[in-house]
C-alpha cells in the first residue's frame, strides 16, 4: 500500500511567516521593510530582468517610493498576488534582520533534507581557524550541557533548542571555514600561516 502524501507548506508561506514575524517583532512597518526589499532587489537584478517594479529615486521623492514599494510588498505579503518569484524571494530572505534570516534560511533547506550554513567570510590563518572551531564546539557543547543535564532530550528542552541549533550550525560554519582554508591552501600553494 502506498504511504499518504506528505504535503509541505508552499515557499512562500515559509517566507511570508518570518517576513510577518520580523516586521512584528522588531517594530518595523511594511514600508521601511519594503525599501529595504527595492534596494536589495534592484541591486541583485539587471534592470531589463526585473520583474517586480520597485523603484528607488535618487535624490527624489522617499514617501512617494515607500508608498509604491510598500504597496507591491503588501500585494504579496497579504495574498493579493498568489505566486512569488523566485527572484523577489531572494531578495525577501536576504533582507530579513538576524535571527529571522537564518531561522527562515533552515526551514527552506530543511524541506530539502539540506542544512543551511554560512559560507566561510575568507581565508584565515590556519591557527585562527583551528581557534574559531574549538571556540565554536566548546559554546555548543555549553549550549548542549542544560538540555543533557537528566541524560536525554525531551520535550522539556524546548527552551534550549534555540540556542543549540544556533551553536551547532556556528560549528559546522567552523568546520566549513577549515576546510575552505584547507583547499585555499592546497590549490592555491599558499601558506596557512
Amino acid at each position: 500500500m502506498k504511504p499518504a502524501p506528505q504535503f509541505m507548506t508552499p515557499r512562500q508561506e515559509v517566507v511570508y511567516f518570518y517576513t510577518d514575524k520580523a516586521i512584528r517583532e522588531t517594530g518595523t512597518n511594511r514600508r521601511s521593510y519594503a525599501m529595504v526589499v527595492a534596494d536589495r532587489y534592484l541591486q541583485m537584478m539587471a534592470e531589463d530582468d526585473c520583474d517586480v517594479p520597485f523603484r528607488i529615486t535618487r535624490g527624489g521623492d522617499v514617501e512617494n517610493d515607500k508608498k509604491h514599494n510598500g504597496q507591491i510588498l503588501g500585494r504579496y505579503l497579504d495574498g493579493v498576488v498568489k505566486k512569488l518569484p523566485a527572484d523577489l524571494e531572494d531578495a525577501l530572505v536576504l533582507s530579513l534582520p538576524e535571527p529571522y534570516h537564518s531561522d527562515c534560511e533552515r526551514e527552506l533547506a530543511r524541506r530539502r533534507g539540506m542544512l543551511a550554513v554560512p559560507m566561510p567570510s575568507g581565508v584565515r590563518t590556519s591557527v585562527a581557524s583551528m581557534a574559531a572551531l574549538f571556540t565554536e564546539y566548546a559554546e555548543h557543547v555549553e549550549a548542549l550541557a542544560p538540555a543533557l543535564e537528566n541524560g536525554r532530550f525531551g520535550p522539556e528542552d524546548r527552551p534550549h533548542r534555540g540556542k543549540i541549533n544556533a551553536t551547532g550550525d556556528a560549528v559546522i560554519a567552523a568546520v566549513l571555514a577549515v576546510r575552505y582554508e584547507l583547499d585555499h591552501c592546497i590549490t592555491s600553494g599558499a601558506s596557512g600561516d
